[in-house]
């Protein structure tokens, strides 16, 4: 059984960590891959593009703060590090700073490129924070799909339930990746998917999906994540955008018992945060599993 030796980073743009900035968890995650040497080629790891926009938006020192995450910190050390060196971290610039990222639409011919690539098939659809989402997850099965013949040791999801795809139905990009990373044995053990899964069975639950037949269907055929949910809209109502309202707002409020918060938290590393989200909480303990197959993983420099 082999580790691949790229990985995409599946933390998209729209995921904030504790903080409620997003891209920061992206910006952390590019870097510690790029440390480790593991970052797909292509994605940047350095001050520009969004990295950028957060950088400036927060306050932080540039080289400062690159330098420190090719320390290859946990997130949460990232997070207490942002608090520390931050000069603008008052709610107001970090709502500027969420909505220059959440807003931006691409250029149209670079959007087009990706969309072509991708197999989005909107052509007037820019927004650049997606775009990512359907680059990484498109180049994270091309990659688990040339590697699957010679067995793929497990890895971390990280595709958080927060993400959306096509339909904007939350949970259901990471319902895909973890299906599909089982099905080429992949999964980490600790990790559940489909009937075995709490999260899994509530969101079928709600837009009246099957689930033994999704997770049948990813098995079986593969799929890409456009095609996955190309396949899921052909077998559910059609939602208008009041039911994708409610299913947004009743995934976005399921927490956890407290006592499974508390052990969680100490589990992901992050001691000075309080949280009983079940999103949240997911994200912290893959970013902080991930983290540690990254540790364990890492090219030595030449």
């Amino acid at each position: 059984m082999a580790r691949l030796d790229r990985l995409a980073p599946l933390i998209g743009a729209t995921v904030p960590g504790p903080l409620g900035v997003v891209m920061l968890p992206r910006m952390w995650y590019k870097s510690v891959l790029s440390a480790a040497g593991m970052l797909y080629e292509g994605y940047t790891d350095y001050y520009r593009g969004f990295n950028q926009r957060v950088v400036d938006g927060l306050g932080l020192e540039p080289d400062a703060w690159f330098t420190f995450l090719k320390t290859m910190p946990t997130y949460p050390e990232a997070e207490e590090y942002v608090k520390a060196h931050a000069t603008k971290l008052d709610a107001a610039s970090i709502a500027a700073v969420n909505n220059e990222v959440l807003t931006f639409d691409r250029p149209e011919e670079n959007a087009a490129g990706v969309r072509k690539r991708v197999g989005l098939d909107d052509p007037t659809f820019r927004n650049s924070a997606r775009l990512l989402n359907w680059d990484d997850w498109f180049t994270m099965h091309e990659e688990l799909l040339a590697h699957r013949n010679g067995g793929i040791e497990p890895i971390v999801p990280m595709v958080s339930s927060g993400q959306t795809g096509v339909l904007e139905i939350p949970h259901l990009p990471r319902l895909w990746i973890k299906a599909l990373l089982f099905a080429l044995g992949a999964l980490p053990k600790d990790w559940k998917t489909g009937t075995e899964c709490g999260f899994d069975k509530k969101l079928a639950g709600l837009i009246g999906l099957d689930l033994p037949a999704a997770s049948a269907y990813i098995a079986e055929e593969l799929p890409n994540e456009l095609q996955f949910e190309h396949w899921v809209a052909n077998r559910i109502k059609a939602p208008d955008a009041a039911m994708k309202a409610a299913w947004t707002a009743d995934i976005s409020a399921m927490v956890k018992p407290a006592e499974q918060s508390t052990a969680e938290l100490a589990e992901a590393g992050a001691t000075n945060v309080s949280t009983r989200s079940t999103i949240l909480l997911n994200d912290l303990v893959d970013w902080k599993h991930m983290h540690a197959y990254l540790m364990s993983h890492r090219v030595a420099p030449a």
